[in-house]
């Protein structure tokens, strides 16, 4: 049995997000389906070290897919998918409870059902389980969900969607500090606001707040830049001695370098290169 902390992943297609360093044990969970690419999906986690046992196979289903195009002069990318057998996910899955033994943190986006979503926060609060929550694509959830999201990892769009506000407004520090506390008075302890090349944003509900400044590079492809920030800050969350500010900057470190290279999964650094 490892002491290691375990992190689960639940239903996301941007399989990115799962940065791995040896610090803890990945667990992803969700649905492939019956046709060729879902062995290609499953082999590649585990080829690099993820725990696929909690994905299964969904027979007469399509394994989801994403189509990625790149602006070569800027790097910037647009991505449109397809959850197909993720979409199979349902909330009764998850009602008796959570995968055994019990995650230290969940980390989950929006590309299974939202009342899957819904669902899993509600039984992770009850059961005392932390959930990083990166609602991408952006869909607003009831105001009662936040106090289930100890971590809400939000760009300037998705922030300005869940919280009602103009994107305008991230424009400012102090329009930065009007947002974040919308979720922290919903019940979100740990609010980030990724704001591209301006940096990160982030607050804490017990009044700690701070900006870190983008690291300049010459961006190739920023594709999963977002979800190696999520992983990066994920491992950092699970340490006993979580720091938010440094785990900000492991975590903007790592996107940084993901820029610097093309393609998703491929682009990310391992944290030995941090």
């Amino acid at each position: 049995m490892t002491n290691k902390p375990i992190i689960a992943v639940i239903g996301s297609l941007n399989v990115d997000v799962v940065t791995y360093g040896g610090v803890a044990v990945v667990k992803m969970i969700g649905a492939v389906g019956d046709d060729s690419y879902g062995p290609l999906v499953v082999n590649g986690l585990k080829g690099v070290g993820i725990d696929a046992s909690g994905i299964q196979v969904r027979n007469g289903e399509k394994t989801g897919v994403a189509t990625i195009i790149v602006e070569e002069a800027t790097g910037e990318n647009r991505i449109m998918f397809s959850a197909h057998a993720n979409a199979t996910v349902r909330p009764d899955e998850f009602v008796a409870g959570l995968p055994q033994p019990l995650p230290d943190l969940i980390i989950m986006q929006l590309e299974i059902p939202l009342d899957t979503v819904t669902q899993i926060i509600t039984t992770a609060q009850r059961l005392n389980v932390p959930v990083l929550f990166n609602p991408a694509p952006a869909q607003k959830i009831g105001k009662q969900y936040y106090p289930g999201v100890t971590h809400l990892v939000v760009n300037e769009t998705e922030a300005a969607i869940l919280s009602g506000h103009d994107v305008k407004e991230l424009e400012t520090k102090e329009g930065q500090a009007r947002i974040a506390n919308v979720f922290h008075d919903w019940g979100s302890k740990h609010v980030l606001i990724t704001l591209g090349s301006k940096g990160v944003y982030y607050s804490v509900s017990s009044g700690a707040q701070g900006h870190i400044n983008a690291i300049k590079v010459k961006a190739v492809d920023t594709t999963a830049a977002g979800d190696t920030f999520v992983g990066v800050y994920a491992l950092e969350a699970v340490k006993p001695d979580f720091d938010i500010e440094r785990a900000v900057r492991h975590a903007n470190l790592a996107a940084s370098k993901t820029v610097t290279r093309k393609g998703a999964q491929e682009s990310i650094p391992w944290f030995d290169e941090l």
